[in-house]
């Protein structure tokens, strides 16, 4: 219901209307990869590309269909309990990266998700601190900016109590951004809302798609950046051999 309630909210924003909006669709297909390194310790590496996957005019200009971003995260998560752990990560992200106008993006982030049963549900909420070093590419230095997103997620198995092999399952998250030092174009600079539908396989973890939109604050003018995607995301999870 909170979700529901922040989509509508969030959808509502977007809909009255920038004179300088941007907005694509296209698709973003990611993968997740966690296994076990100890008892307490498990790995996680998350790489996605997000495809404008159509020629498009705003405003007198041309936006041809371009890959506008390449997102690797691996990242380490100290398990405390099966419902709270701790991860810390390394991230590389680079904008536009077939093209000669490529700009890249270092981040460190530290994050502390905590979850908890709501009927046969699952609700999470994940609180993450970033550190981001983005290149300017007019100097080449990287500038230091940091943001704080949480996220919150729901998850329910379509067909009985618990999710098992061969079922389907509904998964839906909203994720807030806010920067936290300046100059920023605002402080509450990104959305992401995101529903779809799951399927466990047997041996071969899960399959994801659904639909993602996301925003973004994209000048001082309050203009944004506007995202139609369909996600497809392989959810995988297997143990290191010894």
């Amino acid at each position: 219901m909170k979700i529901t309630i922040t989509t509508l909210f969030v959808t509502c924003i977007l809909m009255i209307g920038h004179g300088q909006d941007l907005k694509f669709s296209g698709v973003l297909p990611a993968i997740s990869q966690t296994g076990k390194l100890s008892k307490k310790l498990n790995y996680n590496l998350f790489v996605s590309t997000t495809i404008d996957a159509f020629d498009t005019k705003i405003g007198g200009l041309n936006y041809p269909a371009n890959d506008l971003q390449l997102y690797v995260q691996p990242s380490i998560i100290y398990i405390v309990n099966p419902n709270f752990n701790l991860a810390g990560s390394y991230t590389y992200q680079r904008n536009n990266p077939f093209e000669g106008t490529y700009s890249n993006e270092h981040r460190l982030w530290q994050q502390v998700v905590l979850a908890h049963p709501l009927g046969n549900a699952r609700m999470s909420h994940r609180f993450r601190l970033e550190e981001r070093f983005i290149q300017n590419r007019v100097t080449g230095l990287y500038p230091f900016s940091s943001r704080l997103r949480y996220q919150i997620a729901y998850t329910k198995p379509l067909q009985g109590k618990t999710l098992d092999p061969g079922e389907i399952y509904l998964s839906a998250y909203n994720e807030f951004y806010t920067t936290l030092t300046t100059p920023r174009n605002a402080f509450y600079s990104e959305n992401w809302s995101y529903v779809g539908l799951g399927f466990q396989t047997k041996k071969m973890g899960k399959i994801e798609l659904g639909y993602l939109l996301q925003f973004a604050v994209r000048n001082s003018a309050k203009d944004l950046r506007v995202l139609n995607l369909m996600q497809v995301m392989w959810v995988t999870n297997f143990k290191l051999k010894k």
